[in-house]
């Protein structure tokens, strides 16, 4: 009887989708239950590739039968398959469907609620010189991870070699822009140049602490901003350095 239901529901939003694309207006599907997943196709044996929760929208692409599932668009301009039976599809203005979302044609979430990890790769400066590094990241929820740094610096003074590990901190995961802090440990090589005296040529111990900024935009493009502080420890003294970095971000 359940099934019997479900299967009338399911064909009642298929027709209500039609009739909605017939009178040329927006049809949305919102989520009545309190979350359901959005597939990469649709069928059940698709992987997920997002969640939704009670009272979101998304707008219908597809407005013909596939199954008992509707290809919806996500806030990040992609697409993905939900369930017609989990949803009701409405039709309302595009304005009032993003009400309370900032620019929603540029700036998206950042894909952080499903992901499992993520690789950074950024450029910016490292005391007086330029820096380069390749950050990659393990998510164990949307809010908390740990992240590796193997960073090379080149300035008048030498080269660095960087190694490090520490947790972050997600702040706001669901938002477009993400605030997130860091703290690291690790080891650094100094290979200063003959005439300078900043570091010695030798592996050292170093710590870093700092913060910054994840923006998402539509297609799952996301521009990471930060700034850290290092201190790099030597026998009988510890030299501060300051980094700032811009890059763009991959989630897995």
């Amino acid at each position: 009887m359940g099934r019997v239901l479900g299967l009338l529901a399911c064909s009642y939003q298929l027709l209500n989708a039609r009739a909605v694309a017939a009178d040329d207006t927006s049809a949305y599907a919102r989520v009545l239950v309190d979350t359901t997943p959005i597939l990469a196709g649709p069928d059940s044996t698709y992987r997920k590739i997002a969640s939704a929760r009670r009272d979101a929208l998304f707008a219908v692409r597809s407005r013909a039968a596939r199954g008992y599932w509707l290809e919806v668009e996500l806030p990040d301009g992609t697409t993905g398959f939900i369930r017609g039976e989990a949803v009701y599809v409405t039709t309302i203005s595009d304005e009032e469907a993003q009400r309370g979302r900032f620019l929603p044609r540029v700036f998206a979430p950042p894909p952080l609620l499903e992901a499992h990890g993520e690789v950074a790769l950024v450029a910016g400066v490292l005391g007086g010189g330029g820096l380069i590094a390749l950050r990659p990241s393990w998510l164990l929820s949307p809010t908390f991870g740990f992240e590796a740094t193997a960073a090379a610096t080149v300035a008048q003074g030498g080269r660095l070699l960087i190694a490090m590990l520490g947790p972050f901190v997600n702040l706001f995961p669901e938002a477009p822009i993400v605030p997130f802090f860091n703290v690291a440990g690790g080891v650094i090589a100094s290979s200063p140049n003959a005439d300078t005296f900043l570091l010695q040529s030798s592996n050292l111990v170093g710590m870093s602490a700092g913060a910054g900024l994840r923006i998402g935009f539509r297609y799952r493009l996301t521009l990471r901003l930060e700034a850290r502080s290092y201190v790099f420890f030597e026998t009988d003294r510890y030299v501060r350095e300051e980094e700032l970095s811009a890059g763009l971000s991959v989630f897995l």
